[in-house]
């Protein structure tokens, strides 16, 4: 009996050790090894650069993606970079756009189907204090998916950006009308320039939304890759500077 009591002791008290032991710790690190008993997930850092895990396996060659609050483009081998909101949202919408072949056919995709697309109306607010344009008007445009020339313009011009051009938001104006004595009349306007073999394109998502959605005129010109010198004619708008320049 003593010794069946003292083995039923011995018994508890190896339970009682069992559960109360501390759990076991996997520390998380960049390998992609599938043997790992551990799911990793979130970002991971080693050596000093940072990696994004999903569901055990690690994201790689995203153009933006959201992560914890913030915005990041992943390289082709990991690596996790920090990005404006304004980059991430476009690099999110390019994702979803979907990549081509070539960056070129993806830059005239992103300008096709989404900046083109976009459903016109007033915007409303302003830039705050120390935010630009580019940036106020791209984040607008990707966040409500509605927007006037100068949300057209922004959310095509960062894409761009993302896809490594030369683009710049520019603001300006165009002719809207003429006088009585045949002078134009000038009208706000924004659109995109891109610097392509030393040669400055003009890309105006906002002209080729006015002339395929509202004048349903498909053999007009696209507003894709124009040049200064070319426009001007009745399918083509003629540009000024923010200081009414005439840009040639």
């Amino acid at each position: 009996m003593k010794r069946m009591k003292k083995t039923l002791f011995l018994l508890l008290l190896a339970m009682l050790m069992t559960f109360c032991a501390a759990p076991a710790v996997t520390y998380a690190d960049s390998s992609t090894s599938s043997s790992s008993s551990t799911t990793k997930n979130g970002l991971i850092e080693k050596n000093g650069k940072l990696y994004y895990y999903k569901n055990g396996k690690l994201v790689k060659d995203k153009l933006g993606i959201k992560i914890d609050g913030n915005y990041y483009k992943i390289s082709a081998k990991g690596v996790c970079k920090k990005v404006s909101e304004a980059a991430g949202r476009a690099g999110i919408q390019l994702e979803k756009i979907g990549r081509e072949s070539t960056k070129s056919k993806t830059l005239k995709k992103a300008f096709t189907w989404y900046s083109t697309e976009i459903t016109y109306a007033p915007v409303t607010g302003s830039p705050a204090s120390g935010q630009t344009k580019l940036a106020y008007y791209s984040i607008y445009g990707f966040k409500k998916k509605v927007g006037d020339c100068n949300v057209m313009a922004a959310t095509f011009c960062q894409m761009a950006k993302v896809l490594g051009y030369d683009a710049k938001f520019v603001s300006g104006y165009i002719i809207s009308s003429y006088d009585s004595d045949g002078n134009p009349v000038l009208a706000k306007h924004a659109w995109v320039t891109i610097k392509i073999s030393g040669t400055t394109y003009v890309y105006d998502p906002n002209f080729a939304y006015v002339q395929h959605t509202l004048n349903n005129n498909t053999a007009a010109h696209s507003g894709y890759k124009m040049t200064y010198t070319k426009t001007g004619t009745k399918l083509q708008y003629t540009y000024y500077s923010s200081k009414k320049k005439l840009l040639k």
